[in-house]
């Protein structure tokens, strides 16, 4: 019992979770965590401490960085490792691990407490919402269209791609998991995980997404000078940022748009694809019928203040009633 207090206090574990936490982490481990404490130390240490030769627990120390249990780092040429957080290892163990072997009541508890520390690691976006336009250190700063997108997979150096934790960890709904790409080198550490694509397989990859009705997001801002940085493709009932930023009310700030939708009522079919694709209920069925080509049809409503410029309703009207229109910035 000792144990499990002292791993929680140095792990961050909510309590909630400490009943599950054979999942995240073995008992060994826990021990590990616990003796650290808020120390860093070398690998032979360790091993003194776990009474163990180094050479026995190399393998052993490695899979725990991995899994994001340790922490490494190198000092004047000397490897250290220190404890990790929960945070950092339930976003590994809901990409890598076997995640949904958990009960829904408790995903569902970690997806809200999650949430909640992400708006807190990011102090719930006070530089969003003071209107900073310069900010840097936003995520997911611009919605994307896809031609944007496959621009973007055209000049990276190189093209990762991961299962997104968010629609892991929330799991409300059935889209695509394996969605976000990275295309910085510098972005991919030796635990980042994920597969290479091809720009062939990536482009294949985010037509596909931009089929199922996902929004594209990216950055950075200046990506054409910089080289791009990632591309996630979101969802608004599972992406952190975009329920952060219903959240908070940054619609126009952040994620920030360059387009918005115009609808040319004369062209619509009303075959109702964009009120069931758009995330925001920007299109919509009014409840009233509308006749077309001699047949009853449910009528289509646009309100442009609900739109956030993605583009998914555009990508699919069969009539070419929906165009994207750039905004003035």
């Amino acid at each position: 019992m000792q144990l499990l207090k002292d791993f929680s206090r140095v792990f961050g574990v909510p309590a909630f979770i400490e009943p599950y936490l054979h999942f995240f982490v073995t008992e060994e481990e826990m021990r590990l965590v616990a003796v650290l404490g808020n120390r860093s130390l070398t690998g032979e240490e360790i091993a003194t401490i776990m009474a163990k030769p180094y050479q026995g627990i190399k393998g052993w120390l490695e899979s725990a960085y991995w899994r994001h249990i340790l922490n490494r780092e190198e000092k004047d040429g000397v490897v250290l490792y220190s404890a990790g957080n929960f945070y950092d290892r339930l976003d590994n163990f809901c990409k890598f691990g076997n995640y949904h072997v958990l009960p829904r009541k408790v995903r569902d508890e970690l997806d809200a407490w999650c949430f909640e520390e992400y708006l807190k690691r990011n102090n719930y976006f006070e530089k969003v919402l003071q209107g900073e336009p310069d900010y840097t250190d936003c995520h997911n700063e611009w919605v994307l269209l896809l031609n944007e997108v496959e621009e973007m997979i055209d000049s990276a150096p190189v093209i990762r791609v991961l299962p997104c934790n968010c629609k892991m960890l929330a799991g409300r709904c059935d889209h695509s998991r394996e969605v976000c790409l990275i295309l910085d080198p510098q972005r991919i550490s030796d635990r980042t995980g994920g597969r290479d694509l091809t720009r062939e397989e990536a482009k294949e990859l985010v037509r596909k997404l931009d089929q199922e009705g996902l929004m594209h997001t990216g950055g950075p801002p200046d990506w054409r000078e910089k080289g791009p940085g990632v591309v996630c493709n979101c969802c608004a009932c599972c992406c952190y940022p975009f329920r952060a930023a219903m959240r908070l009310g940054t619609r126009g700030k952040w994620p920030r748009s360059r387009y918005l939708a115009h609808y040319d009522r004369a062209k619509c079919l009303f075959c109702g694809l964009c009120a069931r694709r758009c995330h925001f209920g920007a299109f919509y069925f009014d409840g009233t019928k509308v006749k077309k080509n001699g047949r009853l049809k449910s009528n289509i409503a646009f309100n442009p203040e609900l739109c956030w410029g993605c583009g998914i309703c555009a990508g699919a009207c069969p009539g070419g009633a929906i165009v994207m229109i750039r905004k003035v910035i």
